[in-house]
């Protein structure tokens, strides 16, 4: 086992304890057990694998502390402890300082306590952080923007792949994972969406102060759930700054004042959810916002007020109600027929007369004929070209929506 590069055994029956002679498994670069029914601790020796880059042990019983020795697989570029509900005490502080190459963070559904550690702050290349359903308290880190992969974006997408020793043998072919909360519901990423995926999710938990401005610099974020915490004051103004932004929860708090309207500019967002909240004022209208018509997303705020919900803005009633007279209406009626008429008019006659002149003018100059069929191509050419870029400037959109 000196050698072994992978331990893939996911979704089994396994069930005991985890092995505790890690000391042979120095060459490991990818242990996935989750989905079985492994209970114990987290072996201490498993620090002595210094080559690990990915730990995945989530959806198991596991107990007790993330072990320090951890701190020595420097490499690691993805943790998921994530549904094992045992799983106990304080959030590591080295895991900000010793593991810094860390992509993907899952400790999920645990029983983790104590506040969020600034050291945190020094994760670069985070691309997925979830702590959801803990009982972590104190404030949502003001330095998160410190993230580079959440304000600049993804440009690292080569995961972990093949193993390869000297003679050039591949040992392995790794496909990486993970299951996050979207829109309400579970899905499970693969892959190169893993990798595209910028989330972060501090749900349920008992986080309170207020959300700080700083975490709109994160403008390629794609979901934000900070939902079932403390939190108050009010949304910051200028969260229509996150641009790329998909989801966005932050139900069940003890947020005030009035929803930005800089939200409307949100043109990406498909899930929105304010529910009982303390909000007051008119909704914001306009672009991706108006397609949200469920009501129950503003629901528990009693002084909201407009569309999606049947209260009404105080003076919506007079701009409403204000009387045109059925003379009026008529008067347009006829104008607009009678602009329209004349339209078609004007069309049917200018059509075949300017489509004559111009064959006449290319049929009749050879150099003319000439640089028109060019400009044609010219043309035809620079429209290819738009098509190609816009393609490929959507296809993490594509590839994401696809996910669903």
């Amino acid at each position: 086992m000196i050698h072994l590069g992978v331990l893939f055994m996911s979704n089994n029956q396994l069930s005991g304890e985890l092995f505790d002679d890690w000391s042979r498994l120095k060459s490991m670069l990818a242990v996935d057990l989750a989905n079985n029914n492994l209970h114990g601790k987290i072996p201490t020796t498993i620090g002595l694998s210094t080559s690990l880059n990915i730990l995945k042990l989530e959806n198991n019983n596991l107990h007790g502390e993330i072990p320090e020795s951890l701190q020595n697989c420097s490499l690691l570029r993805s943790i998921d402890l994530s549904g094992n509900k045992f799983l106990n005490g304080d959030l590591p502080s080295w895991i900000g300082v010793a593991v810094s190459e860390l992509r993907l963070l899952n400790l999920r559904s645990n029983n983790f306590s104590g506040t969020i550690p600034r050291q945190w702050c020094n994760l670069p290349y985070l691309r997925i952080f979830d702590l959801s359903n803990n009982r972590l308290f104190g404030e949502v880190p003001s330095c998160l923007y410190n993230w580079i992969s959440f304000v600049h974006g993804v440009e690292d997408l080569v995961g972990l792949g093949y193993y390869q020793d000297s003679t050039g043998l591949v040992y392995y072919s790794y496909e990486e994972n993970t299951r996050l909360v979207m829109k309400g519901r579970e899905y499970k990423y693969y892959n190169t969406i893993v990798k595209l995926v910028l989330t972060i999710d501090l749900s349920m938990n008992k986080l309170s102060g207020e959300i700080p401005n700083e975490i709109t610099k994160l403008i390629h974020l794609f979901a934000l759930n900070l939902s079932w915490n403390a939190l108050v004051g009010t949304i910051p103004e200028n969260i229509g700054a996150m641009t790329t932004l998909q989801t966005l929860d932050l139900s069940q708090n003890h947020l005030s004042g009035r929803i930005p309207n800089s939200l409307a500019s949100l043109n990406f967002l498909t899930h929105l959810n304010m529910s009982f909240n303390n909000l007051t004022g008119k909704i914001p209208t306009g672009n991706q916002i108006q397609t949200l018509e469920d009501p129950s997303i503003y629901e528990g705020n009693p002084s909201l007020c407009g569309p999606p919900l049947k209260i009404k803005c105080p003076g919506d009633e007079n701009s409403n109600n204000t009387p045109i007279s059925t003379r009026d209406e008529e008067d347009g009626k006829e104008n607009d027929s009678e602009m329209l008429l004349g339209f078609y008019i004007s069309v049917a006659i200018g059509f075949p007369v300017g489509l004559n002149i111009l064959f006449f003018i290319i049929f009749t100059n050879e150099a003319r004929r000439i640089f028109y069929f060019r400009f044609i191509d010219r043309v035809n050419y620079n429209i290819l070209q738009t098509i190609d870029s816009l393609t490929r400037g959507l296809r993490r959109m594509i590839m994401w929506r696809r996910s669903y």
